[in-house]
């Protein structure tokens, strides 16, 4: 109501007026006894049915106990032929530990072979279904969806899925985008980061930040309330986690580091709703005189099954493995025109899981649109049915345990090209170390898989590998893309339509309010210790929407301090507490200093099957210079990827 104005006048809201109790009448006991005596009647009936529920099921508990003991030793004896224990180091199930950890063995290997076993047969036994809604839309209308009867491969089912979803308002993908350079993004949406992270850039701006506007932030919910100056200006969600971007990325472990970073950048308030999709690309110019790109794509931030702001969510994953073409991949198409990339230059297009999907659908589209697609990297991608250009050198990792490459029920082709003109498609099979807790979220997980490119890189397991990466006299390598002389640039990409963002998943299982408060108390607590600028403390999903990993960003002045005075167990030992909390798949601690914006330096702890700290370190440097002043100091061995192992106790 407008100042001044007088209101209207409207009806009073129902209500009943105040009365005094009265003594129960005669007739008023005689029901209530009558109540009483049906009460327990029933009462009785059904205490009795809950004694017979309970007696079946402890006896059906008492078959699954016995079931699970007999295949515990079954699957024990059958993995005693393995020349090497995978996942895990298997002792005789006679005790409860011993008996869940092979029971959670025989779960993670045989998973991603019933996956990959439905997915082939699923064609065949779900066609009669799909047959049947075609035949009910004729009456139905909500039940026609095309295809009709092209029905008899698994694209085709997950096509007519898409169909009658977008019935009912759900997998609806869209076909605009919008693509904006990230910094502008920010500027137009989160005015706040992108004011403090043009101060983190200046190395000639003032020691201490302020910002420029006076409000710095005005809620439009509450109108024109006139609001005083921000209280915290450092305080702000996202300040942190918006200025550790990296500059260049040198080699397929900085490739696939690279790829959990634009994944978090699409959350850039940091409130576990995607705002936008973040495409990296990332240009080189060579000895020889080509301009070679790297074109980087997100993989799904938003399992909502409801279509939102960003493209890469779970509505992209069913398009893309429909074989369709998202309108992410549309979007990658214009931000690599937005960069100036031309016919004649070469790409390389990466992604991790849906990131790789679409990698691949723009190795099949690229001539359409008059790009040069040389190489194609993915990492846990299903991308076996797409229509690969043969001249395009693919290198695909996937690891034995992760399902989802088996999604689309079949192989990746092998292409062993040995000529200028032969096809290569090279595909790279690994086991990495599984964390405690033997969930398979953690198959699916990007830094693990990070981790093992570093390997693949440093030790090719094969001559093919080598081939790819280093080259021959008839081919470019791979890393040719990477070195240094690069020039990176982020591109925010939205659906046209669509202005809201989604969750990051449609319903939240855990104790949101315990979580906040301990993560609130750890990120003033780290804020507090000297030199530190700013703190963000956040989950982040890398893979599977249960796959957790709660990252602590950390701005300070100085690294220095932080490897001499403040002792890094500490804060693992604080950080470690959310794991107890949330079954998380472990904790990452990143370090950036104003002082030397160029190094990154990060850790990934995880808690192993027996019990011991698995600590992962790597550290990213921007130039050579940066490289030898710090490395010394940062990791005195000299090597940018370490791995380091804790006693259990180690940070109790």
């Amino acid at each position: 109501m407008v100042e001044g104005q007088m209101p209207h006048a409207l009806p009073a809201a129902p209500q009943l007026p105040p009365w005094v109790r009265h003594p129960r009448s005669a007739i008023g006991w005689i029901a209530l006894g009558a109540g009483l005596v049906i009460a327990a009647t029933v009462a009785l009936v059904l205490g009795m049915a809950l004694v017979v529920i309970a007696l079946v099921a402890w006896l059906v508990r008492g078959a699954i106990w016995l079931l699970a003991w007999a295949w515990g030793w079954i699957w024990f004896a059958v993995t005693r032929l393995r020349s090497r224990p995978y996942p895990f180091v298997l002792h005789p199930p006679v005790y409860r530990r011993a008996r869940s950890t092979v029971l959670n063995d025989s779960f993670l290997s045989t998973l991603p072979r019933l996956v990959g076993t439905t997915a082939r047969v699923a064609g065949f036994l779900l066609v009669p279904l799909a047959l049947s809604a075609s035949v009910a839309g004729l009456v139905v209308p909500s039940l026609r969806a095309r295809p009709y009867l092209a029905v008899f491969s698994l694209p085709a089912l997950e096509r007519k899925l898409i169909g009658l979803g977008r019935r009912r308002g759900y997998f609806e993908d869209g076909h605009d985008v919008a693509v904006v350079d990230y910094d502008e993004f920010l500027a137009t949406h989160f005015p706040q980061r992108a004011d403090f992270l043009t101060w983190w850039r200046d190395q000639d701006a003032s020691r201490r930040f302020a910002p420029k506007a006076r409000h710095w932030s005005h809620p439009t919910h509450f109108g024109t309330l006139e609001l005083g100056p921000f209280p915290d200006v450092l305080g702000l969600p996202g300040l942190a986690a918006a200025a550790m971007r990296r500059t260049e990325i040198r080699g397929l472990r900085e490739l696939l580091i690279s790829q959990g970073e634009i994944d978090d950048m699409g959350d850039p308030d940091l409130d576990d709703r995607a705002e936008c999709a973040v495409i990296r690309i990332v240009s080189r110019t060579g000895r020889d005189g080509i301009r070679r790109w790297i074109v980087q794509m997100p993989s799904t931030r938003s399992w909502h099954p409801r279509s939102g702001q960003a493209p890469n969510d779970i509505t992209a994953d069913i398009v893309a493995l429909s074989l369709q073409q998202t309108t992410l991949t549309r979007a990658v198409c214009q931000a690599m025109r937005m960069a100036g990339v031309q016919k004649q230059d070469r790409v390389l297009a990466a992604g991790f899981s849906l990131g790789g999907m679409v990698a691949g659908q723009l190795a099949e589209c690229a001539r359409e649109h008059e790009f040069t697609v040389s190489h194609l990297i993915t990492a846990g991608s299903p991308i076996g049915r797409d229509r690969i250009d043969p001249a395009i050198r693919v290198l695909s990792i996937e690891h034995i345990l992760d399902s989802v490459p088996r999604m689309e029920g079949r192989q990746n082709p092998v292409w062993s090209g040995t000529a200028p003109d032969a096809p290569e498609w090279v595909t790279v099979k690994a086991g990495p170390p599984l964390p405690h807790g033997y969930r398979i979220a953690s198959t699916h997980y990007s830094p693990s898989y990070a981790e093992t490119a570093g390997s693949i890189e440093d030790d090719p397991p094969d001559e093919r590998v080598r081939r790819y990466l280093h080259g021959e006299a008839y081919c470019d390598g791979a890393l040719e893309f990477f070195g240094p002389g690069q020039t990176l640039r982020d591109y925010a990409a939205t659906r046209v339509g669509a202005d809201h963002p989604r969750a990051a998943v449609p319903v939240y299982l855990h104790a949101t309010v315990e979580h906040g408060v301990t993560r609130g108390t750890l990120r003033t607590t780290l804020r507090r210790v000297p030199g530190v600028i700013a703190v963000d403390i956040y989950q982040s999903r890398t893979g599977f929407p249960t796959t957790i990993v709660w990252n602590a960003d950390v701005l300070v002045r100085s690294l220095r301090p932080w490897f001499a005075d403040v002792e890094r167990t500490v804060v693992y030992r604080g950080l470690l507490s959310l794991l107890k909390r949330r079954r998380a798949v472990g904790i990452q601690l990143r370090l950036q200093a104003k002082q030397s914006p160029g190094v990154l330096w990060q850790a990934t702890v995880q808690r192993m099957e027996d019990g011991r700290w698995r600590e992962w370190v790597d550290v990213s440097f921007a130039t050579a210079a940066a490289e030898a002043e710090y490395l010394p100091v940062l990791l005195p061995h000299g090597w940018t990827s370490r791995i380091n192992y804790y006693p259990p106790d180690a940070f109790e």
